[in-house]
């Protein structure tokens, strides 16, 4: 068995190992038949609606004929409406600075400099245009498995961010206006052969962002747990750790999906004791949105291959409320919040 390299952290303020530059956020090409990178962002606005998407690349960059690139998005409307794009471009249309971040693929782009990004998808006459401005400083982390030579990057530039833009169909044009989030990953592994399953989510209350994820590893990786938990509130970071044993994620209620089958809770329970701080938040499932097959885009001898004799991986995206409390310097707050968070199956 192999084991997995993580910096193991606790503390009120950003190391200074995972604070992030403007290059953490640019290109990362690899001559690796296991590259992905993508550049993701999320938001809850003002009239309940939510929005959720990304730009992406995959493929060794040295066969220009086996890179995949496309986009996403989600406009998922309050009363559970989704309206969807969702594209795949050939690289040709791929360009973007290995500097900073400024990616192109086509006509859809994001770029930005930390404290200000600009989105544009489109397909057709549908189209998503936003504004993500923040002045809270993010991180940067990595994970290894086995060895330095094969990691996952987890790059947070905005963890907090004011959002606003339009989308737009044939027949309308909604106004967005809310609280976003902004990360951006890449890796060189086949994540089924490494990652057994994660939970990843975003917990926007008015005045706190809580950024999650529970990333569990398979057998050949010792089963380890990848589990980091950010707190900011609208200025700073209030908590970061990345011990297993510090916080938790309890799910119940779960039933099967009927689209893709996967095991969906619905009720999660998330708590934090360390000493200074407490947080729990009770959250309930209110919509099951944007579910993601990841085999979709393989060769299809290829696909049934790994769906029979490897695993058949999913990402399901979901939107819960709830409401909690934050016990921290002295003070208690409570939180009613909205949560964006997904949950992602590769077995």
């Amino acid at each position: 068995m192999s084991r997995v390299i993580y910096e193991e952290q606790t503390g009120t303020q950003i190391p200074q190992s995972m604070v992030v530059h403007q290059s953490d956020d640019a290109w990362h090409p690899l001559n690796d038949r296991n590259y992905i990178e993508w550049w993701y962002f999320d938001l809850v606005a003002n009239d309940g609606s939510l929005v959720r998407g990304q730009l992406f690349i995959a493929g060794d960059v040295s066969r220009p004929k086996r890179v995949m690139t496309g986009v996403r998005a989600s406009y998922v409307k309050s009363d559970g409406t989704e309206v969807r794009i969702e594209r795949r471009l050939p690289f040709s249309s791929f360009k973007a600075s290995t500097e900073v971040c400024d990616v192109r693929i086509g006509n859809n782009f994001i770029r930005g400099d930390l404290s200000h990004y600009e989105v544009h998808i489109e397909d057709g006459d549908t189209a998503l245009d936003l504004q993500l401005d923040s002045r809270i400083r993010g991180t940067v982390s990595h994970a290894c498995f086995g060895d330095e030579s094969r990691y996952m990057y987890w790059v947070v530039p905005q963890p907090r961010c004011q959002a606003r833009g339009t989308f737009r169909t044939k027949g309308e044009t909604c106004t967005i206006e809310g609280i976003g989030y902004r990360d951006h990953n890449w890796l060189n592994i086949f994540p089924p052969d490494l990652l057994a399953h994660w939970d990843w989510g975003t917990i926007y209350d008015e005045e706190f962002t809580i950024i999650f994820a529970d990333i569990v590893t398979t057998r050949r990786m010792e089963g380890t747990e990848i589990t980091p938990i950010m707190i900011y509130d609208s200025e700073k970071l209030v908590y970061l750790t990345t011990a297993k044993t510090k916080w938790s994620l309890a799910k119940a209620d779960i039933t099967p999906d009927p689209v893709n089958r996967v095991g969906i809770p619905h009720k999660n329970v998330l708590r934090i004791e360390d000493e200074g701080l407490s947080l729990e938040v009770n959250l309930e499932l209110q919509n099951v949105f944007q579910r993601i097959d990841l085999l979709a885009d393989f060769h299809p001898v290829m696909r049934f291959l790994i769906r029979t004799f490897k695993a058949k991986p999913t990402i399901t995206s979901f939107l819960s409320v709830g409401s909690g409390r934050l016990s921290y310097a002295g003070q208690q707050k409570t939180i009613n919040c909205r949560a964006v968070h997904e949950l992602v199956n590769n077995h």
